[in-house]
């Protein structure tokens, strides 16, 4: 985390005014603009004072969960759409993200696999229902919502996909992530697992898996100051608190990265994994997309 970078955004007119200057002239961007779902998300989102940086060891940083303790890495894409979908997948996190004092390992558990799969549905899957102009200027290659939601091509969304939507977003929602979360859990025999899009989708639980052993240790601290910042009452005080907070030498081991440790240990497994995803995708003459940076 480049300390010099820190964009600390304390009112919830800050953080709109902030993240509508960081998406591209797309539908993202129209859908904040014009109180759509978007603008609803951030105004989720901006419950809770934010901020922005950069980072400074952007490898470990990239799979860091900084959106879990009040904080949005700034990254870089080729496409700046594939880029507003990352921003919408952070603020998604942290708009739905609770905490709990004296959170147990099972308690964490609970909390952080349900947000990750509706992040994750969110931002992969049911954007597209909202804004289906947006499959057409993210990947070229195909995607599991595709197989549903766009069976006639990306420039098309599915009539039965665009009325469940119409007429009842929560149950087609629900709808979408049980659809992942069956292919999460199937057994081997169930799926292909040759299959790049079923490969990126199972990598969750296993790195799930990880992510709770690399943070028994550490995670109280995390509910400990988010619960401070949820139950201040000056929304600017609280914020620089908690960033002085994060910056302690007993949170970063007296460098730059709040939780260094648990990112490090995080990027080694991570990379395992997406490694796996790499191939399958190789198999299929498809490429996968990266940040500038991200490896």
């Amino acid at each position: 985390m480049q300390r010099d970078s820190l964009v600390p955004l304390a009112t919830r007119g800050e953080i709109h005014d902030f993240v509508l200057s960081l998406w591209s002239d797309g539908p993202v961007r129209r859908s904040h603009e014009g109180g759509g779902l978007v603008a609803r998300i951030v105004e989720r989102f901006a419950r809770l004072p934010r901020f922005f940086y950069r980072a400074s060891e952007q490898r470990i940083e990239w799979t860091h969960f900084s959106p879990w303790w009040g904080g949005v890495m700034l990254v870089d894409y080729d496409n700046p759409a594939i880029r507003d979908l990352r921003y919408l997948h952070e603020i998604y996190h942290s708009a739905t993200m609770p905490y709990l004092a004296d959170c147990n390992l099972a308690t964490l558990e609970a909390i952080t696999f349900r947000n990750e799969r509706e992040a994750s549905t969110f931002t992969e899957m049911a954007i597209y229902c909202e804004l289906p102009e947006l499959r057409e200027l993210v990947f070229d290659h195909p995607i599991f919502a595709d197989r549903f939601l766009f069976p006639e091509g990306r420039d098309r969304l599915s009539d039965e996909w665009r009325r469940r939507w119409r007429d009842d977003r929560w149950r087609a929602f629900q709808q979408l992530l049980t659809e992942r979360t069956r292919v999460v859990l199937a057994s081997l025999d169930e799926i292909d697992p040759t299959d790049p899009q079923i490969v990126w989708l199972r990598r969750y639980g296993e790195q799930g898996a990880h992510w709770l052993r690399i943070w028994g240790e550490r995670h109280g601290i995390v509910q400990r100051l988010m619960l401070d910042l949820e139950r201040a009452g000056d929304r600017r005080e609280a914020l620089n608190r908690h960033l002085d907070a994060l910056l302690a030498p007993a949170v970063t081991e007296g460098g730059d990265i709040p939780f260094r440790t648990e990112a490090q240990a995080f990027r080694d497994c991570f990379d395992g994994l997406i490694a796996t995803y790499d191939a399958a995708m190789n198999e299929r003459s498809q490429v996968a997309v990266r940040g500038r940076g991200e490896i």
